[in-house]
């Protein structure tokens, strides 16, 4: 479908049904078509997953046009769900995005009901997650490729005031690549669905 935000007109792609919905950003250099393997559980677990792609290019407009805009955009995507008949909205994504989702759940006019941040954040939202009032999930690999994510989550973990949880799982996957690691993805992907039901 298309989705009209401030600043664009958005590709987004919805499946699933139910009372939650769940909103997933793109990172700085993927594709909304790398989340669709967490899509189609969530529409197989009876919630709406809405998957979109950025209506600017991340890695041509950098990291605070990324922030402002993109939390624009999903905080439209999550009005289409609205539309659609989800009564409450979870912000997610992964990497850079989980930075996106974590500034949107922030913001008041997001109307969020939780956010998920699977080896995302930046440094400087600490004082951005501390403003959460919603339960916050923040999931990463102990060896994350990019060598600093563990820390990070745990930082805005320990920042985060709302109700917060942090999964730290084995190897060194990033992101929606957590997705694809047969040690511990049956795992994850259950825990995702907990959250979400306890929203």
């Amino acid at each position: 479908m298309t989705v009209k935000s401030s600043d664009a007109d958005l590709t987004a792609g919805v499946a699933g049904e139910g009372p939650i919905g769940v909103v997933i950003a793109n990172t700085l250099v993927g594709y909304h078509c790398d989340w669709l393997i967490w899509a189609d559980h969530l529409a197989k677990s009876r919630f709406r997953g809405a998957v979109f792609r950025y209506g600017f290019v991340p890695r041509t407009t950098g990291v605070p046009t990324m922030l402002d805009r993109g939390s624009t955009e999903m905080t439209a995507v999550a009005g289409e769900l609205r539309n659609l008949g989800a009564q409450k909205i979870v912000y997610a994504r992964g990497s850079l995005g989980g930075s996106v989702a974590l500034a949107t759940a922030a913001s008041p006019e997001a109307k969020a009901a939780g956010v998920i941040s699977l080896s995302g954040g930046l440094p400087e939202q600490q004082e951005t997650v501390g403003r959460l009032t919603v339960p916050a999930l923040y999931v990463v690999a102990e060896d994350d490729i990019t060598g600093g994510a563990n820390q990070l989550a745990t930082d805005l973990h320990k920042a985060t005031t709302s109700t917060k949880d942090l999964l730290v799982y084995p190897g060194a996957q990033h992101a929606g690549d957590m997705f694809n690691d047969k040690r511990y993805a049956e795992e994850l992907l259950a825990e995702l669905n907990a959250f979400l039901r306890g929203v």
